[in-house]
């Protein structure tokens, strides 16, 4: 009951002389003003539930675009991380590649530190990276990066365009090149 005569205080009904209306009258112009005023409410309601709506669906898509760019991030760094772990291995292959030096150290050392990094290039492979760029390939361009050229005779028994030289082996991550193999080839001398 108190709420209804709160609506009553609240539209007291005037005439255009400002005197009140009483009666039928009265009710009619209270019923009229109650019907603006349900359908004003109606309409912010709408306009409120939009906004909501609209909110809400901003929200999903940035959480959606926060989670790709966590993934973009973490590959990324994923990628930084593993090249800086590649120069270990590259450090690694330089010192081999020097036989007359790599022989004349301890042959139990030697063994230590070929285990090590054995170990290091199944961890790699396990990862989803393979090595890649041998002595004796052919040159492919889109996998290996050309940083010279040999020249050889047909009395040499080489094959032109194929890897004469490593200075940097090459890794592909699940397929994917990951970083290109830098080659010196074989040439006939004709470019």
């Amino acid at each position: 009951m108190k709420d209804d005569k709160n609506i009553e205080e609240e539209f007291v009904d005037v005439d255009s002389d400002g005197e009140e209306l009483t009666g039928e009258a009265a009710g009619m112009n209270t019923v009229k003003k109650l019907r603006e005023k349900v359908k004003k409410l109606e309409a912010e309601k709408a306009e409120y539930m939009l906004n909501w709506q609209r909110a809400l669906a901003d929200y999903k898509n940035r959480e959606k675009q926060i989670g790709e760019e966590r993934k973009e991030w973490g590959a990324y760094a994923v990628k930084r991380y593993t090249e800086d772990l590649l120069i270990v291995m590259d450090t690694y292959d330089a010192a081999k590649s020097n036989k007359a030096a790599w022989e004349t150290v301890d042959a139990s050392w030697r063994a230590g530190i070929e285990y090590i990094f054995n170990t290091f290039e199944a961890k790699l492979a396990e990862q989803g990276f393979e090595k890649f760029g041998s002595v004796g390939d052919t040159f492919d361009p889109n996998l290996h990066e050309g940083l010279g050229a040999i020249p050889i005779s047909s009395a040499e028994g080489h094959v032109v365009d194929t890897i004469a030289q490593v200075i940097m082996s090459g890794y592909k991550y699940k397929g994917q090149l990951f970083r290109p193999a830098k080659v010196k080839i074989w040439t006939d001398g004709t470019i």
